[in-house]
């Protein structure tokens, strides 16, 4: 396993208990590395900034079909605020 998408896989294909227990362990060591003034370390070797450009796109479905000039979407939105 060297990469975190061999250890994903492997830690997939663990009986329910055994990923529990791995849970619990590195829930365990990340307290402690956090409760030893780690923390600013921890914090400071991931990525501190995040931009919406970072964000996968989702994936909603099919189109139903496509809107036209005709769709009024606020006013569908807005209908009885008024």
């Amino acid at each position: 396993m060297n990469t975190l998408s061999e250890i994903e896989t492997d830690v997939e294909s663990l009986p329910l208990p055994q990923q529990q227990a791995l849970f619990t362990f590195l829930a365990a060591r990340l307290d402690h590395a956090i409760d030893n003034g780690q923390q600013r370390r921890l914090r400071d070797s991931h990525q501190t900034r995040h931009s919406v450009l970072d964000v996968s796109p989702a994936h909603l479905g099919r189109m139903l079909r496509p809107l036209s000039a005709d769709d009024d979407l606020l006013g569908e939105m807005l209908e009885g605020r008024m």
